[in-house]
């Protein structure tokens, strides 16, 4: 083969080529960017989850620590000991979500709970 067919051949299949790859690259990049969006998409619910569970606990101790008569329980209100058991079950249905971090934050309240339910049953004794 000579200089002149050789670039025949290749304005022949260099284009070909180019086509492959890039259809090749953009479905990899699309694919991953849909992985990516349905992730993200899972994990605003259990977010959502616990904060409902801690901004209901939060107002129930803010209830209990100030004895505000203004202050009306909510009907989702529950105590220390509900509290824990819904943290502990929605970090078990929802850990699959969390980073480490966020697991270690809920475990180090749950612990933290549990220490303060412990005192509570002191005081009762």
């Amino acid at each position: 083969m000579n200089n002149p067919e050789i670039f025949k051949w290749l304005a022949i299949f260099s284009p070909i080529i180019s086509a492959i790859l890039v259809g090749v690259v953009t479905h990899k990049l699309s694919n991953r960017s849909k992985r990516i969006e349905i992730l993200y998409q899972n994990k605003i619910p259990p977010f959502y989850e616990l904060q409902k569970i801690l901004i209901d606990y939060r107002f129930e101790l803010e209830i209990n620590i100030y004895n505000n008569p203004y202050l009306e329980r909510s009907s989702d209100a529950k105590g220390s000991v509900e509290t824990l058991s819904l943290l502990n079950n929605a970090l078990v249905s929802n850990s699959i979500y969390l980073n480490k971090e966020s697991k270690k934050a809920v475990m180090d309240l749950v612990t933290q709970i549990n220490f303060y339910c412990s005192l509570q049953k002191e005081d009762f004794e």
